[in-house]
């Protein structure tokens, strides 16, 4: 039994003739009952009743149009999104999102226009900080991420290079009006309480800071315990000390905290999106191209 028997027989049904429907086949008549009587005989039954005047369904016949009807729009319906897919117009996505920048512009506006025009994939975005995507990324379990500190030098990965990310000061607003002075100098600060983290949350990002402080000329007075951008600027909200943090941070910051520029904050890192080289996917490609296009505009 093949789809061509489904297509013949309903094709008789929807006529009532064999005549009829062999003409709008395109095929000759013998050949389109013979298809018939061998579905007939495999099924062991007859699909319909023949008179002079044409065929009429059997009950049997009946229910069979309803099903084959039924696999035809799903063989259809599946081919059609076999080609969506492999034109990456459908299916799914799962994309990694460094909480530092989950409110940046770079990582937001693709993931908004690559909805847009391809309202069929799902996107399912997974907070995660650089080393967890990295791991996820390469065993499959993430198809991308938005993050820094990737080694260029392994060829696990490739990226698209989105902006370079500057370091800013961050420190209390205070109760006045006025905005909190910036010291001449971030030497100026070394006595003063520096909200930080472990260096195992991020080791790359942790000596970045690190070296860019030697480069400022001192050595801040770590307070080592935030865990993540969004805690640190918690903390210095509620006045316990002050830090340094990604520019990205401008999109997130709350309202008790102000974000200064610096002159001896001189180093920048860069902000990717990150994806397995060696993987083939098609709708992981047309994202690539939508990151790629945005990071142009």
């Amino acid at each position: 039994m093949e789809l061509r028997h489904f297509r013949y027989f309903l094709a008789v049904a929807d006529y009532g003739s064999v005549a009829e429907a062999a003409r709008r086949l395109h095929i000759v008549q013998p050949a389109l009952s013979r298809q018939i009587r061998d579905l007939e005989e495999e099924l062991g039954s007859d699909l319909f009743h023949r008179n002079a005047k044409g065929v009429q369904l059997t009950t049997a016949g009946a229910q069979f149009a309803i099903d084959a009807r039924r696999v035809l729009n799903d063989v259809d319906s599946a081919c059609e999104r076999f080609v969506r897919i492999a034109r990456g117009q459908s299916g799914a996505l799962r994309i990694g999102l460094a909480p530092n920048y989950s409110w940046h512009p770079a990582t937001l506006k693709p993931v908004h226009d690559f909805k847009l025009s391809h309202p069929d994939v799902t996107i399912m975005l997974e907070p995660a900080l650089a080393a967890k995507q990295l791991v996820k990324i390469a065993d499959g379990s993430l198809d991308g991420g938005f993050l820094a500190w990737r080694d260029p030098l392994d060829p696990t990965f490739a990226a698209c290079h989105l902006f370079d990310c500057r370091l800013k000061l961050a420190m209390p607003r205070g109760d006045g009006e006025s905005l909190p002075a910036a010291p001449k100098r971030l030497a100026n600060l070394k006595d003063e309480p520096c909200m930080w983290f472990e260096r195992d949350v991020a080791p790359a990002y942790y000596d970045f800071l690190i070296h860019q402080c030697q480069l400022a000329g001192f050595s801040p007075r770590i307070v080592p315990i935030g865990g993540d951008v969004s805690t640190i600027l918690g903390l210095v909200a509620a006045g316990m000390g002050y830090a340094i943090v990604p520019e990205a941070c401008t999109y997130s910051c709350p309202g008790q905290v102000v974000l200064l520029d610096h002159v001896d904050l001189t180093l920048s890192y860069p902000v990717e999106f990150v994806w397995r080289a060696d993987v083939v996917n098609p709708v992981l490609e047309e994202f690539i191209k939508t990151v790629a296009r945005e990071r142009l505009i």
